[in-house]
């Protein structure tokens, strides 16, 4: 076994993966090296799990209290799933709400638990950047 696939050796990698990660405002990193990938992820705190936060964070410039935007994580095209989710819908678990196509590779875009869909940011067919605002939703 080289040294390279040795189990302290790739724990070490992984772990300055998930540093390099962490650093960052990425949700996903997906590193593929001959027909080998390694993808390390991380979920996102609502703002009544990030620690130590002084103040009442319940209202934000009058958003809802637990109001988070689903981002995309990468540069593609953005289509909604079938059936389409609409602005009011209440979504009781993780749901597809699209993906993102780059490359000619479907990326879904996941609702990431339940909530209620705030706003569609973008239309179905609607080129995106890294970072741009899909979809809202209301944690509460």
């Amino acid at each position: 076994m080289s040294d390279e696939h040795h189990p302290s050796a790739l724990t070490a990698r992984v772990a300055g993966l998930a540093e390099l990660l962490a650093g960052t405002d990425l949700l996903r990193l997906r590193i593929e090296r001959e027909g080998e990938a390694i993808e390390l992820g991380r979920r996102t705190l609502h703002r009544d799990e990030v620690p130590d936060m002084p103040g009442d964070l319940s209202q934000i410039d009058g958003a809802p209290a637990r109001l988070e935007a689903i981002k995309s994580d990468l540069v593609g095209i953005f289509h909604a799933s079938r059936p389409a989710v609409s602005e009011g819908d209440l979504l009781e678990g993780d749901r597809e709400l699209g993906y993102i196509e780059a490359l000619g590779i479907r990326n879904p875009v996941r609702s990431l638990g339940a909530g209620r869909i705030v706003s569609i940011k973008r239309a179905d067919g609607e080129p995106v950047e890294y970072g741009a605002v899909l979809f809202e939703l209301d944690r509460g």
